[in-house]
């Protein structure tokens, strides 16, 4: 039997949730695909909580995103189709990306968002609601797509998508 360990615990975790829905991973649910008793869990996961925070990290850290580009725009484009990628290869992740951030993953990619809108020239608490803001927006793009196959056709709907976005942060940005 293979050593229990948090990174197993959340890597079950996600596949319950992409097989059964995001309300199957529970902690019950999770020890008895790994063939442990649930009070075993608490070794590695503080509660439900934890294990949907652990979660959440776990697909920041899976996102594919290039070394962050020089261009901010080019690099908020980067992190919107590294979202995306991942939320067609998790449809039932889309609350999990809606969590507060609290681990390591998803701090380094919230960070380097609000870097590349900071180097956009908005100023800080204008980045901080632009987070926000943006996340929600790249969400709605996304969730017609889940639980349908990928086409061209909603690829270039993306990607329109974006463009709207950017001519909507240019635009908010003002004459430079």
């Amino acid at each position: 039997m293979a050593t229990l360990s948090r990174e197993r615990i959340l890597s079950t975790a996600l596949r319950l949730a992409d097989r059964d829905g995001l309300e199957c991973a529970s902690l019950r649910r999770v020890a008895h695909e790994l063939g442990v008793t649930p009070m075993a869990l608490y070794r590695h996961v503080a509660g439900k909580e934890d294990l949907l925070d652990g979660m959440a990290d776990l697909l920041y850290a899976e996102l594919e995103t290039p070394a962050p580009a020089a261009d901010w725009w080019d690099d908020l484009g980067a992190l919107a189709r590294a979202t995306r990628r991942s939320l067609l290869r998790h449809p039932s992740a889309v609350s999990l990306f809606s969590r507060p951030v609290v681990g390591p993953h998803g701090q380094h990619l919230a960070d380097r968002l609000l870097d590349a809108l900071r180097r956009a020239g908005f100023y800080e608490a204008e980045a901080l609601e632009l987070h926000e803001q943006l996340t929600q927006m790249v969400f709605g793009l996304i969730l017609p797509e889940l639980g349908r196959r990928r086409s061209r056709a909603r690829d270039a709907a993306f990607e329109r998508g974006l463009e709207l976005l950017h001519a909507g942060l240019l635009a908010r940005l003002g004459p430079q």
